[in-house]
C-alpha cells in the first residue's frame, strides 16, 4: 500500500513538473519519454518545451500526445503539416477543431474524407473568416502574452515561496 502511495505521489509530481513552464529543457526532454501517457501529454502541452522535443513528440503512439503537440503554440510548421495527414482521425480533428491552426491546413482538413474531422475544420474556418487579420493576430499575441505573463508569476510566486521557507 506504501509503494503505491509513493508511486503516486511520485507520477504527481512528474505531472505537475512536466506542464510547468519553468521547468529546464532537460527535465522536460527526460519527461517526453515517460511511460505515462499523461505525463508525455503534458510536456507536449507545455510552451516551455523544445521544438525538437515536439518534433520527437508528434511520433508518439497516443494520439492525445499528439494532438497537444500541435496546440502548442511553439510546434513547427512542417510538423503541423504532417499531423494534418495523420492516419488517426483523433489527431486531425484535434488540429480541425484549433483556429489557431493554420487557414492552409484547415482548408486541407475542410476536404478530409471523414465528415467529423471536415465539419470541425469547415467550423473553425467560418470562425475565422467572420474575424479580420487584426483580430486573429490580437487573439493569438494574447495567447503568447497569457503564456509570457504566466511564466512571470510563477518565478514571483517562487521566489516568494523561497523567502517564507528561510
Amino acid at each position: 500500500m506504501e509503494a503505491a502511495r509513493t508511486l503516486n505521489k511520485e507520477l504527481l509530481e512528474q505531472y505537475i513538473l512536466a506542464g510547468c513552464v519553468t521547468t529546464n529543457a532537460e527535465k522536460l526532454r527526460v519527461l517526453a519519454e515517460h511511460f505515462c501517457d499523461k505525463i508525455r501529454m503534458r510536456v507536449a502541452e507545455n510552451p516551455s518545451t523544445p521544438t525538437d522535443v515536439l518534433r520527437n513528440l508528434a511520433h508518439d503512439p497516443n494520439h492525445d500526445v499528439r494532438v497537444a503537440v500541435v496546440s502548442n503554440a511553439s510546434c513547427e510548421d512542417q510538423v503541423i503539416e504532417r499531423l494534418a495527414r495523420d492516419n488517426d482521425i483523433v489527431v486531425r480533428h484535434g488540429l480541425a477543431q484549433n483556429i489557431d491552426t493554420p487557414k492552409a491546413i484547415l482548408e486541407e482538413l475542410a476536404d478530409d474524407e471523414n465528415g467529423w474531422v471536415r465539419g470541425e475544420a469547415l467550423k473553425s474556418l467560418q470562425i475565422l473568416d467572420t474575424w479580420s487579420g487584426d483580430e486573429v493576430g490580437r487573439r493569438r499575441n494574447l495567447k503568447r502574452e497569457r503564456n509570457r505573463h504566466s511564466v512571470n508569476n510563477f518565478e514571483v510566486r517562487a521566489q516568494s515561496n523561497k523567502g517564507v521557507a528561510s
